[in-house]
């Protein structure tokens, strides 16, 4: 299943990791910065659980800012 989530804050990141273990995730926001953080595996809220699935996990997301393509 495609999913699209939309906010990458806490409650949005978090979903979208908890998601993309089982599904591909596109992360939509309109904040360049979190954007390319979370292509190049770099959190970008301050959250150690996150920056470690980041990390170390295997999962299926990417981020953009085309809602288009979202």
């Amino acid at each position: 299943m495609n999913i699209t989530v939309v906010g990458a804050g806490y409650v949005g990141l978090s979903n979208a990791l908890l998601l993309s273990k089982n599904h591909k995730v596109i992360i939509l926001d309109i904040d360049n910065k979190k954007i390319n953080q979370l292509n190049n595996k770099i959190s970008p809220i301050i959250d150690n659980t996150v920056e470690e699935y980041i990390l170390n996990e295997n999962y299926n997301f990417e981020a953009t800012l085309d809602k288009n393509y979202a």
